[in-house]
């Protein structure tokens, strides 16, 4: 795709010789928070991203997915990039870093020519300084440097940007985001200090998924794997109470874009492996039916409200 683009005050995007708006309805207000009993839950927008339309919904047949995004000349509004922090008794973990203002930089994502082709010609990112998870977390009276565990769903650089921020913290992956890389994921920005821990999934059924991982004693907070956008991807489930009632959280990462989707049994159009994708999209789907769940992706627009309003899959 020829041309360069550039987002101004204006929103405006410029690609070549053509101009269009691009909808500033998604902003990074502050973190919106969910309290489910003794367990506190913050969504955290740090910046937007826009991606090609192809990239957020499959289009055409699984093999031509990724021919699909590259010659597809639209675009999304803009949708966030939100990470999780979990404040638990035993635990104060965080899901995901966020994305950091260094995207800004010229040459930042040149760690390699597939990654600074992927990154320079189908994402496009807005995000300030005091949008990264550090000064987000400083303003809800949390030191990012007591952040005892930060969960990763996966290695992606908008899920990664902000590692800099947690020097203190025991990161934790997926066995399998570890052992098969994944094109997208900025290891040359990557901090000294991130030597992630395989994740396995050892601690039984959760809710609706087989397997699952426990983060603290009370097996309240697990990772349970839901792979297709890579193929190590893994999401969080929380179990608490609201007003006595009991109530769970899932937060997806990049399981899928938004609820929607969910609902209407699609997958996106970035994913490594489509046939796992779909089999992670029914057991999130199996969870929203049978268990009263916030479902809570990293993109989607409406995700942090329905965490404020504690709206389930109904909302």
């Amino acid at each position: 795709m020829a041309g360069s683009l550039l987002v101004g005050a204006a929103g405006l995007v410029t690609l070549g010789q053509v101009t269009a708006p691009v909808s500033r309805q998604v902003r990074t207000g502050p973190p919106t928070t969910l309290d489910l009993g003794d367990i506190r839950i913050h969504a955290i927008r740090t910046g937007r991203v826009a991606v090609k339309r192809a990239h957020r919904v499959l289009a055409g047949p699984d093999v031509t997915r990724f021919g699909s995004i590259v010659l597809d000349p639209r675009w999304t509004d803009w949708l966030p990039v939100t990470c999780f922090l979990v404040e638990h008794p035993e635990t104060t973990v965080m899901i995901d870093a966020g994305e950091t203002a260094r995207t800004a930089e010229p040459g930042y994502f040149d760690c390699d020519l597939g990654t600074r082709l992927v990154y320079d010609r189908l994402l496009r990112f807005d995000v300030h300084s005091d949008d990264e998870s550090g000064p987000q977390l400083d303003r809800l009276g949390v030191d990012p440097a007591n952040v005892d565990i930060v969960a990763m769903t996966h290695l992606h650089g908008d899920h990664t940007g902000g590692l800099h921020h947690f020097p203190n913290a025991r990161f934790l992956a997926s066995r399998t985001e570890l052992e098969r890389p994944t094109v997208g994921a900025l290891r040359c920005r990557w901090p000294d200090f991130f030597t992630p821990s395989p994740v396995d999934y050892d601690d039984g059924p959760f809710g609706a998924f087989p397997k699952s991982r426990a983060l603290t004693e009370d097996k309240a907070v697990r990772l349970v794997p839901t792979p297709g956008h890579t193929y190590g991807h893994q999401s969080v489930l929380i179990r608490g109470a609201e007003d006595g009632a009991e109530r769970w959280v899932l937060v997806g990462g990049d399981a899928t874009f938004d609820l929607q989707q969910v609902r209407s049994r699609t997958v996106a159009g970035i994913c490594d492996d489509p046939t796992a994708a779909r089999k992670t999209v029914a057991h999130i789907a199996d969870q929203l039916a049978a268990y009263p769940t916030v479902y809570a992706p990293a993109h989607d627009p409406h995700g942090a409200e329905r965490l404020a309003d504690s709206g389930t899959a109904e909302s």
